[in-house]
């Protein structure tokens, strides 16, 4: 059973993400037309994480957005000493023909991903 439980934790990604609704205040560095996502990130303590946005409607733009600038459609990010980190993540109609929703996945390089709620905008 161990033989098991070890091939198990093997096989499980080493990032692990969640999305929520942002709350609080919003960063400098991010547009108010945005829907906005809390993301948060967990891995190794100072590993670099490798992250896309997959499956964005045409005329939407993703991007990853910490205090110090906003990543268009993926990032690489380095993980802090505790390896628990937040970083926000906005959904951008930018064309005025484009739909007015868009879903999102977020995956990282090493196989973890999480679905982000769909965005809704006029």
């Amino acid at each position: 059973m161990t033989v098991y439980a070890m091939l198990f934790a093997l096989a499980q990604p080493a990032t692990h993400l969640t999305v929520q609704p942002w709350t609080g205040a919003d960063l400098q560095t991010t547009t108010q037309a945005a829907a906005k996502y809390r993301l948060e990130i967990s891995g190794a303590p100072n590993a670099t994480v490798h992250l896309r946005a997959d499956g964005v409607a045409p005329g939407w733009l993703a991007a990853f957005c910490t205090p110090h600038i906003c990543s268009p459609q993926r990032i690489d990010f380095t993980l802090s000493p505790s390896g628990d980190d937040v970083i926000q993540f906005e959904l951008i109609r930018e064309a005025d023909d484009a739909p007015k929703q868009s879903d999102a996945t977020i995956v990282s390089e090493d196989g973890a991903s999480v679905a982000v709620p769909t965005a809704y905008r006029q």
